[in-house]
């Protein structure tokens, strides 16, 4: 254990330098009694150190193929129902100056369609105008 703790020490102390030795004994500690119950389990189930470091199993062409076109049919689906939300969430932009904001210089600016070009004065309805 005093092994394993010294090299994890000396990589955790190439990431983080100000880590003190005595606080990360005290966490390592902590974690090997949750690492010596997960190892016991593992036995108990019948999982070996062979088990682990055989290869996973590559997926067959078929397979990649399927995964592949759910995910397209699900990125597609993402992108229509965005599309409707942004939408119905679009507003009339509005201030004292301008009737229709239709946007924004890269200064910040507004530009757009003022309350004068529409012959109305400001937060005036369009109803009564008609």
């Amino acid at each position: 254990m005093n092994d394993i703790f010294k090299r994890l020490f000396a990589t955790v102390q190439a990431l983080a330098p100000k880590t003190e030795y005595e606080e990360f004994y005290k966490v390592v500690e902590k974690r090997v009694l949750g690492y010596e119950s997960r190892i016991l389990k593992d036995i108990k189930d019948g999982i070996t150190i062979e088990t682990l470091n055989t290869k996973k199993q590559r997926k067959a062409p078929e397979e990649k193929t399927a995964v592949a076109k759910q995910k397209k049919q699900q990125k597609r689906a993402k992108r229509k129902k965005e599309a409707r939300d942004n939408l119905t969430k679009e507003e009339i932009l509005q201030d004292d100056r301008f009737f229709f904001i239709a946007g924004y210089t890269s200064g910040g600016a507004p530009y757009g369609v003022t309350w004068e070009e529409m012959g109305l004065k400001p937060w005036e309805d369009l109803e009564e105008n008609e």
